[in-house]
């Protein structure tokens, strides 16, 4: 990592201002979001822009960093040609050596997550998220030595969001879902409950939304039942006023709930379970964005392997990744 660093180093040399678009599609578009805010606490003027939407000709970014796990998708070759012709600096996070968008960027970060088995990208994500924290630490100048307690503390909290595996599966068990699944983001999470709506349609192939943390008790409330599970990720140990009257709603419902949090777990059972990493680990929305990532995913799979989904290949997904 030091030699990619150096070598991020020298290829951001002269690049501190200046606004930064971080852009992408899918799950990679929930990566750009959650770094973007990273990169905010860092003094980086950086924002998001979905690789669908955003036209660099007329966003006058100077730079654009684009995550991209194949290094094929279409809007985002699409998007790096149209930031080459505005002069922008490009920069790329992918899982894919010798990709087509690797070849139209000025920098190329290739994350070393392996090959991915399902069409939905799982560990990608997660390296895509490390290598992101990295390279907004390098940007923003911080010094060699200082060192990043959430990246450090990551691996931790990924075993522990592993480790919960089977209260998840006890969880989905217990759920006769028919959705939709609710999937609630508290402050620096929203990325995270969109990501987790995103996984649940794609791999369980059945209906999810995301909202605020508090919005579930407006219109929403109206869907609401006993087979349609809530899911809340809050950094907050305690739930605030917002959380709150959410899960009031759900509880008046029936709704079954699963809140994942910092701090010490809540009172699980009668419909409801609370997951929150050890007490010992780094707290706040990015800890817990690694701690709740595998939560996600594995209740996206075993939500699927119970409705008797094609977990691994979804049905015209993977046309969708590749021609975008």
């Amino acid at each position: 990592m030091d030699d990619s660093r150096d070598r991020w180093r020298a290829a951001l040399a002269g690049r501190a201002g200046g606004e930064i678009v971080l852009t992408g599609a899918g799950t990679s578009r929930h990566a750009a979001e959650l770094a973007a805010g990273w990169w905010r606490e860092l003094g980086l003027a950086a924002r998001a822009e979905p690789a669908t939407g955003f036209d660099p000709a007329t966003g006058r970014a100077p730079s654009v960093v684009a995550i991209t796990q194949s290094g094929a998708t279409g809007s985002v070759l699409r998007l790096l040609e149209g930031a080459a012709r505005a002069g922008a600096f490009r920069v790329l996070v992918t899982n894919t050596p010798g990709s087509p968008a690797g070849r139209r960027a000025d920098l190329e970060i290739v994350t070393p997550a392996g090959r991915e088995r399902a069409v939905p990208a799982t560990r990608s994500f997660t390296s895509a998220l490390l290598a992101l924290r990295a390279l907004g630490h390098v940007w923003a100048g911080a010094p060699r030595e200082e060192a990043d307690p959430v990246a450090a503390a990551a691996p931790a909290l990924l075993r522990a969001g592993i480790a919960a595996e089977t209260r998840v599966i006890r969880f989905v068990t217990r759920v006769r879902a028919r959705g939709p699944w609710f999937f609630l983001g508290g402050p620096g999470l929203r990325p995270m409950a969109r990501e987790g709506a995103l996984k649940m349609l794609e791999t369980a192939v059945t209906p999810a939304m995301e909202l605020p943390a508090g919005e579930l008790a407006h219109g929403p409330a109206a869907l609401l039942g006993e087979t349609t599970p809530v899911v809340l990720l809050s950094a907050a140990a305690a739930p605030g006023p917002a959380e709150t009257r959410s899960l009031e709603a759900a509880r008046d419902a029936g709704a079954p709930v699963l809140r994942v949090a910092s701090g010490i777990p809540g009172p699980s059972g009668g419909g409801r379970l609370d997951l929150a990493p050890p007490a010992s680990l780094p707290t706040g929305p990015a800890s817990l964005a690694f701690f709740a990532a595998p939560i996600l995913q594995l209740l996206a799979l075993r939500a699927g392997e119970r409705l008797g989904r094609d977990v691994d290949r979804p049905p015209r997904l993977g046309k969708a990744v590749r021609d975008d």
